[in-house]
């Protein structure tokens, strides 16, 4: 496929072109298609937590799978170059299904969402490949908004066809996006390049090894909150009475929000190796989704989306950055990131869905679950607190 070296770097319009067309698909995935079920098909709030469900057991299972996969069958000829063809490929022929009726729809969002799980550990591998320190932050910096930018723009994208009915046609672009991916494939080298060995730890700061381990639980419960408020977000916006040709383009604004809090770190390093930056984000995410699911009227709402990208845009970069810096650009390394996304993908479903009926005890039951997630956290922070405390014995 092409001329391009095997262990190249992917010139960086070329992944960010991918990486936006691609991410359209999974804003569509996972904020779109709870308004089409809800609004085309006539799902409940439960029946729209257990698509999610099934749509997060599968992404797990997939993230996990990849990087072995793609290791087991490399030495026969199988490089990340030719597993994206397969996944643009498949993504292609299943775009199709959102014709064919609900179970259409609900096949799709499943067959979407396998392909996400393979496709990002690679596209995030690509992204670091052959980078570190300054280079690394900047290049994560830039897939981010570029994938977060697109998310939002799915929403935007779909109003006009949730305003006529038609939702469910939103997933043909699908057809199109892999088309293009598949084209742009030639300028992939045929696997990411490796980190050069002689700077392989340069730019570690000892905590981040820490951070890293505190990111890992604090990262899935972030999507405990995610993986609520897109199945529940549609009833929330009908109960305000909000117009259907707005709910989506109001869906987008924590996306957005998300979008420019990273805009934002990535200018700034002071929030580098700081514990401070994780509590902070934290309490944005969580004290944002409180505000959404008990907003009384759109402004009190709106200030819930803003407070909720924020947070999330905190979590997401720092949880990113500490998984690439720590464990290099390797597929691996990545598959073990978005398993993680998915294990808050599940929790929060099943949260959701044995909360009671009322908007608190939604609130409650979500809080409770993610509680239990960032509980273990304190474990590696403690653990640097006695490093430092030993440290200083050793120096006075």
């Amino acid at each position: 496929m092409g001329t391009t070296p095997p262990t190249a770097i992917a010139p960086r319009w070329v992944v960010l072109t991918v990486t936006w067309a691609n991410s359209l698909g999974s804003g569509l995935l996972w904020g779109g298609v709870p308004f089409v079920t809800e609004l085309q098909y006539g799902f409940t709030k439960g029946e729209n937590l257990l698509l999610a469900l099934a749509e997060s057991v599968i992404y797990v299972i997939v993230a996990l799978a990849s990087g072995p996969i793609l290791r087991r069958f490399e030495g026969r000829g199988l490089t990340p170059r030719i597993v994206l063809m397969t996944i643009f490929t498949v993504q292609l022929v299943a775009s199709g299904l959102a014709l064919t009726g609900m179970w259409g729809v609900i096949a799709a969002a499943c067959i979407f969402s396998a392909v996400g799980a393979a496709l990002w550990p690679i596209m995030e591998s690509y992204v670091s490949s052959g980078q570190h320190g300054g280079n690394m932050r900047r290049s994560i910096g830039i897939f981010n908004v570029t994938w977060m930018s697109a998310t939002g723009a799915a929403l935007l994208l779909m109003a006009p066809l949730v305003a006529f009915g038609q939702a469910s046609r939103t997933l043909l672009i699908l057809a199109p996006i892999s088309l293009l991916s598949i084209f742009l494939l030639r300028w992939f080298p045929a696997r990411p390049a490796a980190h050069p060995p002689e700077h392989a730890h340069t730019h570690i700061a000892p905590q981040y090894a820490y951070l890293l381990r505190a990111t890992r639980f604090v990262m899935p419960t972030s999507y405990i909150f995610i993986s609520v408020i897109g199945p529940v977000l549609p009833f929330i916006l009908r109960d305000l009475a909000i117009d259907d040709a707005m709910k989506t383009p109001i869906a987008s604004v924590w996306m957005f929000a998300r979008m420019f809090t990273v805009v934002l770190l990535a200018q700034l390093t002071f929030w580098h190796g700081r514990w401070s930056t994780l509590a902070v984000g934290i309490s944005l995410l969580a004290g944002g989704f409180a505000t959404i699911v008990l907003a009384t009227d759109v402004s009190m709402l709106l200030v819930g989306l803003t407070l909720f990208g924020a947070g999330h845009g905190i979590i997401y970069y720092a949880g990113l950055y500490y998984a690439m810096a720590v464990g290099g650009a390797e597929v691996d390394a990545a598959g073990r990131f978005e398993a993680l996304i998915g294990v808050g993908y599940v929790i929060g479903p099943v949260a959701g869905m044995l909360a009671g009926g009322t908007q608190a005890q939604l609130v409650g039951a979500t809080w409770a679950a993610a509680f239990l997630g960032i509980a273990p956290a304190i474990m590696p922070w403690l653990a640097w607190q006695r490093r430092l405390h030993s440290e200083r014995r050793a120096h006075a």
